[in-house]
């Protein structure tokens, strides 16, 4: 195991060689720092996890969207394929066209709920854990 120093290392060290004692003078709270790491490590899991989670559900419900549009078409094309005339099958592409719209308009509305959720969540233990570093640092400066 080599130990760097600053003279078998191109780069400068600020204390030569690692000196704890200089280390501790620099950084007092060293247990404090690391338990505001963990926190950190902590929330950026949970911010995950609820990122993960909010992604699947986005996808169960495009895909659920796309089901009920393709349901839509079919039945569609069905009701052209019996039309007695072009009025009639004018007024079914018409129908579908509304109907296709409003379900678009729907779809669309629920996946950015779910979005919004997704960033809601995956946000706050971010947040929760950026207002306790926050706190802390303000008590060390005091």
């Amino acid at each position: 195991m080599m130990i760097m120093t600053a003279t078998s290392s191109p780069f400068t060290f600020p204390f030569g060689t690692f000196n704890a004692d200089a280390f501790s003078q620099y950084f007092p709270d060293t247990d404090s720092m690391g338990a505001l790491a963990r926190g950190a490590m902590e929330a950026s899991t949970e911010s995950t996890r609820a990122s993960v989670k909010g992604l699947q559900e986005v996808g169960q419900t495009m895909m659920a969207h796309m089901k009920q549009q393709m349901s839509l078409s079919v039945e569609t094309g069905k009701k052209l394929a019996e039309a007695g005339s072009f009025e009639d099958a004018l007024s079914i592409q018409t129908n579908f066209m509304k109907s296709a719209f409003e379900n678009n308009l729907t779809g669309f509305s629920k996946v950015s709920e779910v979005y919004t959720e997704t960033l809601r969540d995956a946000f706050a233990p971010l947040a929760k854990q950026a207002k306790k570093a926050a706190k802390r640092a303000k008590t060390a400066a005091a």
